[in-house]
């Protein structure tokens, strides 16, 4: 099959193209869908061998792209989706596609249903091309399982994707897809985009309704599903398809009319940005550690966007309980999703997740009930905040992607720190919020690694984050920029490597 596959593939350009323009070429017949998708396995087949990033194929991916070939050729009207091919992390339904959580507990089970977000890429004209790596049941912000290994990230083999949706980062960066699914409780979407040099949201809670799943009303801080992709155009896109209520999910929002695709849609002027209100906070008051580096990109782009006409005030909020907002709240859900599972099968649970399923055990009830008032406070506090602001910038992450090939760090910038996952609270800190969240290129460090900004908005209003994005992306084109994978330089991952799970006490 390789050999056909790379013979049969006419143009591997293809695979540098975003999703919209995929989409366009397609629906004017300038392309086939099958060329698209033969081009695309060309370079899965090539590079993801390294990368791991995908993990189980979609045997009917050609066959879907048929499908869309014939449709159009009967005369059928273009979708926005047509013939693109999309990753799907690994602990997203698909049917007939294996879905296995990154788990051994579910090693070899097979969807009968799709998900919700996945129906709705089908129908919009997308090709699943397969499912994308995450670490055990999505707890942790390395992507490696004991079913499908390390994932690494195409800036740098030797370096973390990050998680939990770290596989489809690296297969979007790698370009293996233009644009994929992860998931975000705590940052899973917005680290790996930061990570991988890539835009990614993290949409208000029932924004893309969320079915099938074991608790229909996610109590506390919820998981959601949304989009991630090389260009800001490319997320607004597929956050449209995306979007939308269904009765199935209980928590899903009503349709407030908003259009994420025009608002993420070029051409943007970033003198429209003139006067936007933002506060700047690097460290959120001395909570995250955070590289010299990181802190000098991000505050480049708070520079580049006074230049723009913004008003970059550098304030924060008292978040002084968050530790116990996220103990209380996290320990809920991690009791909730995983206390009958590790019963039967700890044996064969990974440590990072043991490590946060048994740390939930010392959460009490009283604990939850407290870390809930303290978060109803803390939404006070960030909300006088964005009555002052239109938006809120920090690092998405406090540093780089770390090593695989060395011991998880024990420094950040050259100092110790107790806990080096702190790094990630930047991103969790809005997640107990249900605010939109975004991740969005804001440069390189000196080792060429892509550094992300985090961009959150008003309530419910993921228009307005787009349309912030894609406006200083169109002022900065140079952050958007693809990797050149070195297929050769991959070590094996340091033994003395553990991830111990992102554990807040």
């Amino acid at each position: 099959m390789t050999s056909i596959l790379r013979s049969e593939a006419l143009d591997h350009d293809i695979t540098s193209l975003s999703a919209a323009r995929l989409a366009r070429k397609v629906a004017d017949r300038a392309v086939s869908a099958r060329e698209v998708a033969l081009a695309t396995l060309a370079r899965v087949d090539a590079v993801n061998p390294t990368l791991n990033a995908i993990c189980t194929l979609n045997e009917a991916a050609l066959d879907e792209a048929d499908a869309v070939d014939r449709r159009l050729a009967g005369g059928a009207a273009a979708r926005p989706l047509e013939g693109v091919p999309v990753v799907v992390k690994d602990n997203i339904f698909t049917r007939g596609i294996r879905t296995t959580f990154g788990s051994k507990i579910l090693e070899h089970d097979v969807p009968e249903e799709d998900s919700l977000c996945v129906a709705r890429l089908r129908a919009a004209g997308a090709v699943v091309l397969g499912k994308s790596n995450t670490p055990e049941f999505a707890h942790d912000v390395n992507t490696t399982n004991p079913v499908f290994g390390t994932t690494r990230n195409p800036w740098d083999v030797n370096r973390t994707a990050g998680g939990s949706s770290g596989g489809t980062g690296s297969a979007v960066a790698g370009r293996l897809a233009p644009a994929g699914l992860g998931t975000d409780l705590g940052g899973s979407i917005r680290i790996p985009s930061s990570f991988n040099g890539l835009a990614g949201i993290r949409p208000a809670p029932g924004r893309v309704a969320f079915y099938p799943t074991e608790y229909g009303w996610d109590t506390l801080v919820a998981h959601v599903q949304g989009p991630m992709a090389r260009t800001v155009e490319d997320v607004g896109l597929l956050l449209d398809v995306l979007a939308g209520p269904d009765d199935r999910d209980p928590m899903s929002l009503p349709a407030q009319g908003l259009d994420f695709a025009a608002a993420a849609r070029g051409p943007a002027d970033p003198a429209d940005l003139a006067g936007t209100r933002l506060a700047l906070s690097i460290d959120l008051e001395g909570l995250v550690p955070v590289e010299p580096e990181t802190e000098a990109l991000v505050r480049g782009a708070a520079r580049d966007l006074a230049a723009l006409g913004c008003e970059v005030t550098e304030t924060f909020f008292d978040n002084s309980t968050l530790a116990e907002i996220v103990f209380g709240t996290r320990g809920f859900g991690m009791i909730a999703r995983y206390t009958e599972r590790y019963e039967r099968h700890r044996d064969v649970m990974t440590p990072p997740l043991l490590n946060q399923i048994e740390t939930a055990m010392d959460v009490d009830v009283q604990a939850i009930a407290k870390a809930e008032r303290l978060r109803t406070d803390y939404w006070h506090r960030v909300r006088a905040l964005l009555e002052r602001h239109d938006f809120i910038i920090t690092p998405a992450v406090g540093a780089p992607a770390f090593r695989l090939d060395q011991p998880l760090p024990d420094e950040v910038g050259g100092r110790k720190v107790e806990r080096y996952f702190d790094i990630f609270l930047t991103a969790y800190t809005f997640s107990v919020t249900g605010l939109p969240a975004m991740s969005i290129p804001c440069g390189f460090t000196s080792e060429g690694l892509p550094v992300g900004l985090q961009v959150v908005g008003p309530r419910l209003r993921e228009d307005l984050v787009l349309r912030f994005a894609a406006r200083f992306a169109a002022a900065h084109p140079e952050h958007y920029r693809v990797p050149e994978v070195d297929l050769e330089a991959a070590k094996p991952v340091e033994e003395a490597f553990a991830s111990p799970g992102l554990v807040v006490r």
